[in-house]
């Protein structure tokens, strides 16, 4: 769910009397695309022009919104909540956001998923729109502390083992020293909380991550992952590679995805973390490349020769490839400009007809200009 100054189409609210539907309406107003829900006995008195819905069957409609909506603002007491959450509950990495806003629009409660869904942010954007104080009780917030799961949200990031959550997020509302280690410079503003390790040894490849020279409880920011035994070590592992793929024409599907998985596993990378396949455009139709972006839901960026030769000389080249393609190489210079121009975190390697590179963006948390002094 999108809780940042644009809200998606994903928020329900719900609302139960006359003065609800006022703050509802005025909410609607406020998060285009948002599904306002009304009783039946209000369709009368409804705005002109309002999107709303109208339900006959509360419970019903909060069950069905429940398992269906991202985020849900419930304009009503607390306590008709809290009762209808009753067996629908699973867990807070599947659980919608839930708020609670008073009639009047005075408060807006942050109730269940407040990391995890969202539901913080979302209590701060409905007491924004209706001028009234969000109430966030999540222990890390209160104390003034960062949350793990709250900072995985912000950049788009996986993290293992989900289960070190609660530990981690204990040590940082207590006060406890939690170090956070990252293999490039972190923007100052988003590692406030921690205290800051340079980690220049984790090098991935075929000896894997270093995590013994980890102090723990940490947090370890990278694109790479390799499990520790240790519950009080959580990896976050951002979602901005991309990978870049050259390949003979007509190659076979299963020497292609062998190629892909050997690669991500020799360098520790998760493929949760890649965000779309690259390369050249002349392999618009190649099907065993189409059926890979296919099976790993994933976009397959195309790039002309004329813009992938203006990486040339960043990556070592291929007579071979200059010869028959007509450009020094594929996959390296695809996966920069599928990643923004980004920094390449593997080069290219060949296995068998197959050639692969991963690129990372150049994300806002990593301090690039002190990496690259530093390089």
């Amino acid at each position: 769910m999108n809780t940042g100054n644009q809200p998606d189409s994903s928020i329900a609210i719900l609302c139960l009397t006359r003065n609800g539907a006022r703050q509802g309406h005025k909410l609607a107003a406020r998060m285009p695309g948002s599904h306002l829900f009304l009783p039946d006995r209000l369709r009368k008195e409804s705005e002109a022009g309002s999107q709303a819905k109208f339900f006959d069957d509360f419970a019903a409609c909060f069950s069905r919104v429940f398992r269906n909506y991202a985020g849900m603002i419930c304009i009503m007491a607390s306590g008709i909540v809290v009762r209808s959450l009753g067996g629908l509950m699973t867990s807070k990495y599947k659980d919608p956001a839930v708020v609670v806003v008073d009639e009047k629009g005075r408060y807006a409660i942050s109730l269940l998923s407040g990391h995890q869904g969202g539901a913080n942010s979302l209590a701060k954007m409905a007491a924004a729109y209706l001028g009234g104080q969000a109430v966030i009780t999540t222990a890390t917030d209160v104390n003034g502390k960062p949350a793990v799961d709250m900072m995985a949200r912000d950049i788009d990031a996986l993290i293992k083992p989900p289960g070190n959550i609660k530990l981690i997020n204990r040590a940082l509302a207590e006060g406890e020293t939690v170090y956070l280690y990252s293999p490039w410079p972190l923007n100052p503003e988003w590692g406030q909380g921690f205290v800051s390790r340079p980690w220049r040894n984790a090098t991935g490849g075929l000896n894997g991550i270093e995590t013994d020279r980890i102090q723990a409880p940490a947090v370890v920011l990278d694109c790479r992952y390799s499990p520790r035994n240790s519950d009080e070590l959580i990896f976050l592992l951002p979602r901005n590679l991309h990978l870049g793929i050259g390949c003979r024409k007509g190659v076979d599907y299963e020497q292609l995805k062998l190629a892909v998985r050997t690669v991500l596993d020799v360098f520790c990378i998760d493929k949760g973390c890649i965000v779309s396949l690259a390369s050249i455009d002349i392999k618009a139709r190649e099907a065993a490349l189409l059926r890979l972006a296919r099976e790993l839901q994933l976009p397959l960026r195309l790039f002309a020769r004329e813009e992938l030769a203006v990486l040339e000389g960043s990556f070592e080249g291929s007579e071979w490839v200059k010869q028959n393609i007509g450009v020094d190489g594929v996959c390296e210079p695809a996966a920069r400009l599928a990643a923004k121009t980004g920094t390449t975190i593997v080069p290219k390697q060949k296995i068998g007809p197959v050639t692969i590179s991963v690129a990372m963006e150049k994300s806002w948390w990593w301090d690039w200009d002190q990496a690259d002094q530093t390089s």
